[in-house]
């Protein structure tokens, strides 16, 4: 069960999350504040996996609420205005809603909870336990649509300032991520990094070279800082 709260000064956008979120059964409303500052007390005192969080509020924004949190849950943004999108990714946010919030797109974004959440209790509960790669899928956001990826399909993962392409069996994808957040996402004994700008998939190497290793005729670099942790997973 997911245990949430919803912090937003308006009372109809909260009745309008509570109707959708009520549909969803894996999710627990716990509380909802129209005052932010009676929310930074409850959260003090109370563990919350989730946060449905507005942003133009009096007092406090919600582009300042997480910076007052040691610990902060995850997060879900809802607002009118569209502008603060890049604050929002900078604060590793799950995702950004524009109101009025439709249904479909409101459970899109709690679908990437969910796997943010089995991600993070898989590693921490069986470290050890491989993923069975041929059934998991990750969710990966691209503009405005969520597009669901194979495991076993991704080859690899190039990064280009702040953006990232997942060159996959059957298409690329251009994606508004950082490489270190990818590497997160991925199974580690299935994806290693070895490069400041890649992401392999081990199963998709062809060869390995001194200084590469080739991925559908594809030259991918080896870095130095990489070099020696990939050779001895090679050989292990």
């Amino acid at each position: 069960m997911i245990n949430y709260i919803i912090i937003d000064d308006e009372p109809a956008a909260i009745e309008v999350l509570k109707f959708h979120l009520n549909k969803m059964s894996s999710l627990e409303l716990k509380a909802s504040f129209r005052d932010p500052l009676e929310a930074l007390d409850y959260l003090d005192k109370h563990k919350i996996d989730l946060i449905f969080l507005d942003i133009n509020m009096p007092e406090l924004s919600g582009i300042s609420f997480p910076k007052f949190l040691q610990n902060p849950p995850l997060i879900i943004f809802t607002t009118a205005y569209s502008e603060y999108a890049l604050e929002s990714y900078e604060l590793k946010a799950v995702d950004y809603l524009l109101k009025p919030i439709e249904f479909d797109r409101l459970l899109q974004a709690v679908i990437k909870v969910k796997q943010i959440l089995n991600n993070n209790q898989g590693a921490a509960l069986h470290p050890e336990i491989s993923v069975d790669d041929s059934n998991h899928t990750i969710f990966i956001k691209s503009g405005s649509e969520f597009h669901q990826l194979s495991i076993q399909h991704i080859k690899y993962v190039e990064s280009d300032g702040n953006y990232v392409t997942f060159h996959t069996t059957k298409r690329s994808i251009v994606a508004r991520y950082k490489l270190t957040e990818v590497i997160d996402l991925l199974p580690k004994h299935l994806f290693t990094r070895i490069h400041r700008s890649f992401i392999v998939s081990l199963k998709h190497i062809e060869t390995i070279k001194t200084h590469c290793v080739v991925i559908d005729e594809k030259d991918i670099p080896i870095s130095k800082n990489y070099r020696e942790d990939f050779f001895t997973m090679i050989k292990e």
